[in-house]
């Protein structure tokens, strides 16, 4: 059962959760079976970024990534006020469940 889980996650890739404005939200598929449950951020535009990793439950960053102080907190504030919807789409993500992108307001 295992095994298929990974397989399927693995066929997901990195599923997109939510979007808001400059800033996309997603999961490696693959850490969804080995880490609490977090969202990756990263400017829509733009080649060479590296994501912020922000933990979902605790709301601590772990990555800044290439996102600005402003970005950071602008994230944050969305995961803040959208947090079970997105603990929600990162625990399908988990079950190999597809998922749909949010749009944040």
């Amino acid at each position: 059962m295992l095994l298929k889980q990974l397989a399927t996650n693995i066929a997901l890739g990195m599923p997109k959760i939510a979007v808001y404005k400059f800033l996309t939200f997603f999961i490696f598929a693959y850490d969804a079976m080995n880490e609490p449950p977090h969202l990756h951020i990263v400017k829509e535009k733009g080649n060479r970024q590296r994501s912020a990793k922000i933990w979902l439950e605790t709301l601590k960053v772990s990555e800044k990534g290439t996102l600005s102080e402003k970005e950071i907190k602008q994230a944050l504030k969305l995961i803040k006020e959208n947090q079970k919807i997105l603990i929600n789409a990162f625990n399908k993500v988990k079950k190999g469940q597809k998922v749909t992108t949010i749009k944040l307001k």
